[in-house]
């Protein structure tokens, strides 16, 4: 009886494995992702709550940062990407031209600077 139970057990998770193996090869080499800390210009320490609106022709992603100012995006398209920031009491910056590659998560480091909340297409 153990014998068969343990059989079973085993039958499963190796169909589970040959199921989530299958899952993730078609998924493979399709999407990419960002990510990165955005931080104060000024004194260095990471900004939590950043609003970052991350486009591009073909899709919008919207992410904020967490109390460590770090944040990440992912099942993003191939593309070039822009990301912009906002966050109350700080300048609001635009950065261009971050590309992203199928199967990889790339790591991009903003800045922003503190003071007013308007656009800077820096």
């Amino acid at each position: 009886m153990i014998g068969s139970s343990l059989r079973r057990t085993f039958t499963l998770f190796g169909m589970l494995a040959a199921l989530t193996s299958q899952i993730g090869f078609a998924s493979a080499g399709t999407l990419g992702g960002i990510n990165g800390v955005v931080k104060d210009s000024k004194t260095g320490a990471p900004i939590a709550g950043v609003h970052l609106k991350i486009t591009s022709p073909s899709q919008t992603v919207t992410v904020t940062t967490d109390a460590k100012g770090h944040y990440i995006a992912f099942s993003l398209q191939p593309d070039e990407y822009t990301l912009t920031a906002e966050k109350a009491g700080y300048a609001t910056r635009t950065f261009t031209d971050y590309s992203v590659y199928a199967d990889q998560t790339q790591q991009y480091d903003l800045q922003l600077d503190p003071g007013n909340s308007e656009p800077d297409n820096g």
